[in-house]
């Protein structure tokens, strides 16, 4: 069984933090999504906020990908 995010926050916070960070990047979710090799429903799931079971594997390559801390994708105000 994978772990959750267990905080009630944590896919919201996710959710727009990647968004955002993407965004940023002038990244496409499908850029992302294939930067990744994941399917882009992956994303557009993490980005809706309906992504509760993240490794932390995941989060390490999203992060990796977008050019940020890990912490960062869970933080509630993300740094520009």
């Amino acid at each position: 069984m994978r772990p959750r995010l267990k905080h009630p926050e944590a896919p919201r916070l996710l959710a727009r933090n990647v968004w955002r960070y993407r965004e940023q990047r002038r990244m496409t979710a499908r850029a992302l999504a294939e930067h990744l090799d994941w399917p882009l429903v992956e994303i557009d799931k993490i980005e809706n906020g309906n992504k509760t079971d993240l490794s932390l594997d995941q989060l390490e390559r999203i992060s990796l990908a977008l050019h940020v801390d890990p912490a960062d994708l869970l933080k509630r105000s993300a740094s520009h």
